[in-house]
């Protein structure tokens, strides 16, 4: 029977998470074209060796891949949470027997880890190939080793890059490859020159083969065939795993034009003698008649893009063969670990180390026959499960149309069996057999992993390196920058230039010297670069770092509230000198304590707390204490960390009970306390809010200082290099004009140069540059004139400044994006005095206002057609007047749902947000009320129903001796 579920540190919690949903329909797709690919480097060569004879046993394997697309659909339609795909729907389906599923998921595991080293081995001897006619000699063990390595090396960067890179690759190989298929046949059908689409009554004799040279065939078919589900292997990692999951039926329906329609083109067209059993070869011979000269190039593509793209899906799809195995308790718990980036590390090492030994075994055809026994027994067994549970809904087809009666699977079951072990003892049984042990190895080294008492064999090992933070910074960040930069600059300069002197034949002295100042120039340039661009951001980005980390720090030592940090597990990581007091222990005894230690009512896993509660802390000779706790959603998403605040309301507590004695003064008090709460929440909102649009104000300001200082000084000199350019170019000019036979030499520099070019463009490149320095220069002071920290004090603005440069920074969010449409800004200004305010206030409120309704209308235009969109575009219209001479009104007016009386009555609470959690605070609209009302004496109104869009309006005196006087 399999072992239960791995649990964590308290004994209940599984430390296997679930895949993160990050993979987008494409591509999982990508991945599930891969299995196609194998065409290229199996059934050419069958073709080949049994002309139209192929076509009978090209037929029954591609009906079982096909059949084996369609059932392994309709699982991962039954179990749409497991990754892996078919080996591991195997295992699944035989749960009452499942050491046999465990064999059959190895087995499958091993097949594909070893299609890696294979392709590394393949495009290796591609590569050999082209440099030898070159006569350059060709690092095969550096080569090889490399190309098995790499994509280990880029699966620990994490599955979506790779299935970025992969999806970028795929479509343009898979493309080229229908393109030979159909083209081919096209071209056999309807070209002058075709030998014909069929081949003539005196060629085309069958040529006779024995049984088991017919199911030696066929074992190497359906090998390939059987490999094309590989997009169920990503069903629990994508969005939208129904759309993965239909895309297996696609993929059935390409197996018979790619494995009939291609094996019918290399069948036709690949006739010559000798021509050997090398796929590139083959293909190649094949394609030159409707290729042409494009067909060494298009086919060295499609066999290079087969290689490099096998060894993408096996990093990708083998790692979760092991964890969903190891989640199941089918083999060592540690395979079952998941990074905070969603890497699989253990799966791949062990992935990497058998990748290794195959490489270093080197025998291609062995390594084919020993390692696809293993994945052929699996597509066997589950024939074999699909039988055994014949009654089940996972084992039925989805309609009686598609339905595959279930004697069907015990058939096809049935004929693998004889073809694996007549194919077996025709090619070899020592291969054979090592194929059929070969599972039962690797599950004995999982047994030791188990058992042996090594670090790295367990779970804890992964899950606290990935939980450990970085302790140490670079004392000298932009010098590793650097240190890299060159590095990598002058590593593809050296490269390119030996290469191009190797295929030039050119090692002169002079090239040489040439080659120092090259480099010298393209590392100077390329260190200058970044010096204007990425490295001033990086460290300014580090450093802004370490200055919140200090101020976080000095904040939690002196809040009065006791403020912890703990795992997953509910364990103390974290906590400040508050907590002393409140618990009676220091601060290092309460570390790896479990919190309901303190607070027995609480559950084990914090995943199970109440936000917030109160809880009884006994303190033995000391009494009973009342403690509030508040528990984050999640303070680090990545470390799966929490934040829990709790504060004593024991005096609180006390004050209630001792309000019952007196059912009036427990009245007054009562409300008494509900008002202080209420001002409380107020000024607690009203703290924090300011707090963030002080940083907030202070770093705009700080970043618009140090941006305009730059910008100044290349603003200042773009004038005097116009003038030296234009001096510059005088004297070009007068020199041309003085000297018109000039040094043969100084005329082949000019030519190389285009000095006509150069005068022309040159003045066109200052004008440029000053436009842009012109526009940082604007942005640079709209920045600053939406901070005013010089403007703490209320004094005279222009309104219309402050609503113009919150538009601007609002710019970017009413743009048109590729999945929301753009949102028109209506200007209705009247003139205006300057108008006494707290400038930086008043802009928040603008911003806060223009936010909101700039969230209603995307959440709207979300909910539309396109054609809805079109005939009535989402607005906001800003409008100003002056009333009365006394008083300015501000309204902002959109075109969007609007909302209900009960939302419209409730909307300037403290907290109240009709916003998904994580997204809103509630704080905004209520921070603006009373900064209007209470700051300014004025008066804000929201007038809204719904469908009718909303209206919020904003109305200040014009002086604060106006207010007063109001007053």
């Amino acid at each position: 029977m399999p072992t239960q579920p791995f649990m964590g540190l308290a004994g209940d919690q599984p430390i296997a998470k679930p895949l993160p949903r990050t993979l987008s329909v494409l591509e999982t797709w990508g991945f599930g074209l891969t299995g196609h690919l194998s065409w290229l480097f199996s059934v050419p060569t069958i073709a080949v060796a049994l002309g139209p004879s192929a076509i009978f046993v090209l037929l029954p394997a591609v009906i079982v891949g096909m059949l084996l697309n369609l059932q392994v659909r309709r699982l991962g339609e039954r179990w749409p949470d497991i990754a892996g795909g078919t080996p591991n729907y195997t295992a699944r389906l035989l749960n009452n027997y499942p050491r046999l599923g465990r064999y059959a998921a190895i087995g499958y595991w091993s097949a594909w880890i070893a299609f890696l080293p294979i392709n590394a081995i393949g495009i290796t001897e591609l590569i050999k190939a082209n440099l030898e006619t070159m006569g350059i000699a060709c690092p095969e063990t550096i080569l090889k080793i490399g190309f098995t390595v790499i994509p280990f090396i880029l699966a620990f960067s994490g599955t979506r890059a790779l299935a970025i890179l992969h999806l970028f690759f795929i479509l343009p190989a898979i493309a080229f490859l229908f393109t030979y298929c159909l083209q081919g046949l096209g071209w056999l059908a309807f070209s002058p020159a075709s030998p014909g689409f069929f081949p003539s009554v005196q060629t085309s004799s069958v040529a006779s083969f024995q049984i088991k040279d017919w199911m030696q065939w066929l074992f190497f078919s359906l090998w390939a065939t059987c490999g094309c589900e590989t997009a169920s292997c990503f069903v629990a990692d994508s969005r939208r795993p129904g759309e993965t999951l239909r895309f297996l039926t696609f993929a059935a329906w390409l197996i018979p034009v790619l494995y009939l329609g291609g094996s019918w083109v290399v069948i036709r067209l690949a006739t010559e003698p000798g021509i050997g059993v090398n796929p590139f070869s083959i293909l190649l011979v094949a394609a030159q008649p409707f290729w042409g000269s494009s067909a060494s190039f298009l086919v060295t593509l499609l066999i290079s893009s087969g290689c490099l793209l096998g060894c993408a899906t096996v990093v990708s799809n083998t790692p979760r063969i092991l964890y969903q195995l190891a989640k199941d308790g089918q083999i060592s718990p540690v395979f079952a670990v998941v990074s905070r980036r969603g890497v699989l590390g253990p799966s791949l090492v062990f992935g990497l180390l058998l990748s290794l030994v195959c490489l270093i075994w080197g025998d291609i055809t062995r390594i084919v026959m020993v390692t696809g026994t293993g994945g052929f027994a699996c597509t066997l067994i589950l024939f074999l499960g699909l039988w055994l549970r014949r009654g089940r809904p996972e084992a039925r087809s989805r309609n009686r149309r598609e339905a595959v009666w279930p004697w069907c699977w015990l058939g096809l079951f049935v004929l693998e069996a004889v073809v694996l072990i007549v194919a077996g003892l025709a090619i070899g049984w020592q291969d054979m057999l090592l194929g059929l042990l070969l599972p039962l190895a690797l599950l004995g080294v999982d047994a030791a992993i188990r058992r042996i008492p090594f670090a790295p064999f367990h779970p804890n090992w992964w899950i606290n390196r990935d939980q450990i933070k970085p302790q140490g910074h670079f004392k000298d960040f932009v010098a590793v920058q650097v240190l890299v930069l060159l590095i990598l600059v002058c590593g593809a300069a050296s490269a390119s230039w030996f290469i191009k002197a190797k295929l030039d034949g050119d090692a002169a002295s002079a090239s040489n010297d040439l080659f120092i100042v090259l480099l010298m120039t393209i590392a100077f340039v390329g260190i200058a670069i970044a010096c204007w661009t990425s490295l001033p951001q990086v460290a300014a980005i580090a450093e802004a770092r370490e200055i919140a980390e200090s101020r976080f720090i000095t904040a939690l030592d002196t809040v009065p509230d006791t403020v912890l940090v703990i795992n997953n597990n509910g364990a103390i990581r974290q906590a400040n000198p508050a907590s002393e007091q409140l618990f009676d222990l220091k601060t290092v005894e309460l570390i790896e304590r479990p919190l309901n230690h303190f607070f027995p009512q609480l559950p084990l896993v914090p995943d199970l707390w109440p936000n917030r509660n109160e809880q009884t802390l006994d303190r033995g000779d000391r009494g009973l204490r009342f403690i509030e706790l508040t528990i984050s959603q999640r303070a680090n998403r990545e470390l799966s960390e929490y934040i829990v605040i709790l504060r004593d309301i024991t005096d609180r507590k006390l004050s209630e009970v001792a309000l019952r004695d007196s059912e009036e003064t427990a009245r007054q008090q009562a409300t008494q306390l509900e008002l202080t709460l209420q001002d409380l929440r107020r000024t607690q909102a009203q703290l924090i809010q300011t707090e963030k649009m002080s940083s907030l104000g202070q770093l705009v300001a700080g970043v618009a200082h140090e941006i305009n200082n730059p910008v100044n000084f290349i603003h200042g000199n773009l004038a005097h290099i116009s003038e030296y350019t234009e001096d510059f170019l005088s004297l070009i000019n007068l020199y041309q004009q003085g000297y018109r036979h000039s040094d043969p030499e100084i005329q082949t520099l000019i030519e190389e140069i285009d000095l006509n070019y150069l005068v022309e463009d040159l003045p066109k490149m200052v004008s440029s540059m000053k436009v842009g320095a012109n526009r940082i220069r604007e942005i640079v002071l709209t920045l600053r004139n939406f901070s005013r920290l010089d403007e703490a004090e209320m004094k005279g603005v222009n309104i219309h400044e402050g609503l113009d440069s919150t538009l601007l920074i609002l710019q970017n969010r009413l743009k048109e994006k590729p999945e929301l449409p753009s949102i028109e800004i209506i200007k209705n200004y009247e003139d205006l005095p300057l108008v006494e305010c707290y400038a930086g206030q008043l802009n928040q409120v603008f911003m806060n206002i223009l936010s909101n309704g700039i969230d209603a209308l995307h959440n709207h235009d979300k909910e539309r057609t396109a054609q809805q969109i079109q005939e009535q575009p989402s607005t906001i219209t800003i409008q100003t007047r002056l009333l009365a001479n006394t008083r300015v009104v501000i309204s902002f007016k959109d075109n969007g749902p609007g909302m209900s009386e009960i939302v419209r009555k409730r909307i300037f609470d403290p907290f109240f947000t009709t916003k998904p959690v994580g997204e809103g605070t509630g704080l905004g609209l209520s921070i603006s009320y009373q900064i209007i009302v209470d700051k300014h004496g004025g008066r804000l109104e929201c007038v809204s129903q719904p469908g009718g869009g909303a209206e919020f309006i904003i109305e200040i005196p014009l002086t604060q001796k106006l207010k007063q006087r109001e007053n």
